[in-house]
Formats: structure tokens, C-alpha cells, sequence
């Protein structure tokens, strides 16, 4: 059997800004434990402990942020997929029965069938951000299976997990908060909004700039280290 990977995914705040992020990382499961040991120096010694958050950063803990970002581009095997999702556009009466959650749902089964696209071995382990809602991640899970076995995917099962993950107590999930953060501030124009933060400015310039993203309105390439894609809705 293949190698599994890990998926961790979480969205940018669910408010009522235009653009949601929905974004995940992976990585090969075994390589992992060298990744959480990156991610716990890389804190030291601004911040020893506590969530990392986009919602946290502070000018008095920004480099420590910065350190953590680089963990994902100084590892090669360590990429970053999202879905951008112009929420202008959505049309949850015609196709989610009136449903913002089964929307939300939608997209994150576009982001998991991607990454199965184009991660050609597999199986996968997915993890999501704990958060409120009627469908359960193995439902999630049994729809990814049989989307994929729909579209002649020959791995069996290939979604062998699905489960939330409190936030507060998985670490990995820092990286995909604070790269949709960057990519929501930017895309929400909230970086040259009055009053914005410095800080936070600063840390989405880092992070696009390491990401070579010059405008996150454009699709990048398809696969690669940080991958923007913007559903194109009806």
C-alpha cells in the first residue's frame, strides 16, 4: 500500500466579507513528526506556547508568525492548496436547498477531489478545523470515495479518514489558518482598509511574497508549493 497523506484544512473566518478562503496543506503522514518539531522551534522564543492564529498576530509576536510561514516553504514536501469562493456569486436557494452550510460542505469536497486529482497515490487522511454543522466528516468522507470512484479513480477508498480536529490542540493546523488569513485580508482589501493592522499587513506581504503570488485574484499554477484556485460559479 501507498504512503498516506495528511490534509489539514480550515477556512478564513465565516463573516461577511466577499471572499472565503477555504485552504488546506499536506504532507506525507511519516514526515509529519520533522514538520511539528520545524513548527515548535520556529516559535522559540517569541512564542513559546498558546494557538498560533491569523487573529493573534501582534507586532510584538510577528517574527515568531514569520518563522512559522517559512516552515511551509523551506519544506519541500509541504504544499498549501486553496478555493477561493466569491460569496457574491454563490446561490445557495438554487443549489443547496437554502443551505450556506451545504455550500460551505461543497467547497470543501472541491478542495479534498483536488488534491486526489493530482496526489495520484494516496490514501489520505483528512483533517478539519472543529466547527458547527449538521453533516459529519464521514459522510464527507463517503461522498469524496464515491465522487472519486465515479470519476475511475482505481484506488480503494482512497479517503481512509475524515475527522474534525480541535485547533487549539493540533498544531498543524496553524499554517493553513495563517496563509487563508493573508490571502482573505489581501482579497478583502481589509490591508488598506483604515485602521488596519501593521502587523498584519507585514505578515501578508511575507507570506505572498514567499508564495510569489503578486495577485491573488489570478489562478496559480495547478499543483506547486502554494496553489490558489477561485471556483468560477454560476
Amino acid at each position: 500500500m501507498s504512503e498516506s497523506y495528511n490534509v489539514y484544512v480550515d477556512e478564513s473566518s465565516q463573516t461577511k466579507s466577499r471572499y472565503l478562503i477555504i485552504g488546506g496543506v499536506i504532507l506525507r503522514a511519516s514526515e509529519e513528526p520533522e514538520i511539528l518539531a520545524r513548527l515548535s522551534a520556529a516559535r522559540l522564543p517569541d512564542l513559546p506556547k498558546g494557538e498560533l492564529k491569523w487573529g493573534k498576530v501582534s507586532r510584538a509576536k510577528l517574527e515568531a508568525y514569520k518563522r512559522v510561514c517559512d516552515v511551509l516553504f523551506q519544506y519541500d514536501r509541504l504544499h498549501y492548496y486553496c478555493v477561493v469562493v466569491d460569496r457574491q456569486k454563490q446561490r445557495h436557494e438554487d443549489f443547496n436547498g437554502g443551505s450556506s452550510d451545504v455550500g460551505f460542505n461543497k467547497e470543501i469536497y472541491q478542495l479534498a477531489n483536488k488534491l486526489a486529482k493530482h496526489y495520484t497515490s494516496g490514501p489520505f487522511n483528512l483533517y478539519l478545523d472543529q466547527r458547527s454543522t449538521n453533516n459529519t466528516p464521514e459522510e464527507l468522507r463517503i461522498i469524496l470515495n464515491r465522487g472519486r470512484a465515479r470519476a475511475g479513480d482505481a484506488r480503494r477508498h482512497p479517503f481512509r479518514r475524515c475527522q474534525f480536529l480541535c485547533s487549539k490542540s493540533t498544531p498543524m493546523l496553524a499554517l493553513p489558518d495563517l496563509m487563508n488569513g493573508a490571502l482573505a485580508y489581501r482579497l478583502n482589501a481589509r490591508d488598506t482598509a483604515e485602521g488596519a493592522s501593521s502587523s498584519k499587513q507585514d505578515l501578508c506581504r511575507h507570506i505572498l511574497g514567499r508564495a510569489s503570488v503578486q495577485n491573488p485574484f489570478q489562478d496559480t499554477a495547478v499543483t506547486g508549493k502554494f496553489c490558489i484556485w477561485h471556483r468560477r460559479l454560476i
